[in-house]
């Protein structure tokens, strides 16, 4: 036990004559597709994950040409779509072309001819649009991005999208909801080859708190009640003081600028609530704003939106929101 006194590395136990417990390591070939715009997250969290797991890894692209993934990193490919050899796990990131063409033909006929060679087909984020346009959702169960569950749903009827997960898990088809959710799933793909032991001892070597698929849901926050407002009243705001809460309710506030009044400023928010057909108004006055909101998701929630005066300092705008049918994980 312990290290070397000398070098500090850690000492490998050794008795002669015995060779050790012989487990097999299985070490798959990892495949990255990458593209312009492709979210750097959706591709360095999985890559560092599997470097960590010492799974061998490669990205392709649709040519040999520099990718500019995100919007600073430059890539060279290692392989083309046309030339990548076999590989075990392929990897399909978000933004870019997943989202402004994930049915281009060379990539859905990718995935189609690769069925019968690939263990698992991986998705983060908008990634799991290339996956539906090539077929292979039918009867899995998924989920995508937040803000991108409805489109899924509607756009791949035959699967089973699911709004209350961090990740999913077939025999065949991991998908991972957006960002972040793609190192958690990434864990999920090294438990598959490595078991789930070596896959936590991993996670706490990277200083990461896994969490897995049934965990953490960021589409079942409750803040996603004001998403659709949320970027006006960023509009007048010159500091945000504050975001807490949890799937069944959430707090925001920010202070609001002096260019334009504060009771305009809540006058604008009104009307634009009473324009949109997820809100509903029930009371209004000078200083307050109450009513019902309607969300895909979530289902029926009330919020309100409270001016705060204050004679020493900017106003400031409380925003609150709660679910009518607390949730629970199904």
């Amino acid at each position: 036990m312990g290290s070397c006194p000398d070098c500090q590395m850690t000492l490998i136990p050794y008795i002669e004559g015995y060779s050790g417990p012989g487990r097999q390591m299985k070490r798959p070939q990892i495949a990255i597709f990458i593209f312009d715009g492709a979210d750097v997250m959706d591709v360095t969290g999985p890559l560092s994950v599997f470097e960590h797991a010492g799974f061998p890894i490669v990205t392709f692209a649709l040519s040999d040409s520099v990718v500019r993934v995100g919007q600073h990193l430059q890539w060279n490919p290692d392989y083309t779509i046309d030339n990548l050899p076999g590989a075990d796990v392929l990897v399909f990131p978000g933004g870019g072309l997943a989202e402004a063409n994930p049915g281009h033909s060379q990539v859905t006929n990718f995935i189609q001819n690769r069925r019968d060679k690939t263990e698992v087909y991986f998705s983060v984020c908008s990634g799991a649009f290339f996956l539906g346009e090539a077929g292979i959702l039918d009867n899995q169960c998924v989920t995508t991005f937040a803000g991108l569950i409805p489109s899924l749903r509607e756009n791949y009827p035959e699967a089973h999208v699911m709004n209350d997960v961090k990740y999913t898990r077939n025999d065949k088809i991991i998908t991972s909801s957006g960002l972040s959710s793609g190192i958690d799933a990434s864990f999920e793909v090294v438990a598959r080859y490595r078991g789930e032991g070596v896959a936590q001892d991993l996670a706490n070597h990277m200083e990461y708190p896994w969490q897995r698929q049934n965990e953490y849901a960021r589409s079942q926050l409750a803040d996603n009640y004001i998403s659709a407002v949320r970027n006006l009243i960023s509009f007048f705001a010159i500091d945000f003081y504050d975001s807490k809460g949890d799937h069944n309710r959430w707090s925001y506030s920010y202070a609001l600028t002096d260019e334009i009044s504060s009771g305009d400023i809540l006058q604008i928010l009104q009307n634009e609530l009473k324009e949109s057909t997820q809100y509903a108004l029930i009371e209004s006055d000078r200083d307050l704003i109450r009513g019902v909101v309607q969300h895909d998701v979530l289902g029926p929630g009330n919020f309100q939106i409270e001016l705060k005066r204050n004679e020493s300092g900017p106003d400031s705008l409380q925003i609150d929101v709660e679910r009518q049918i607390p949730y629970s994980y199904q």
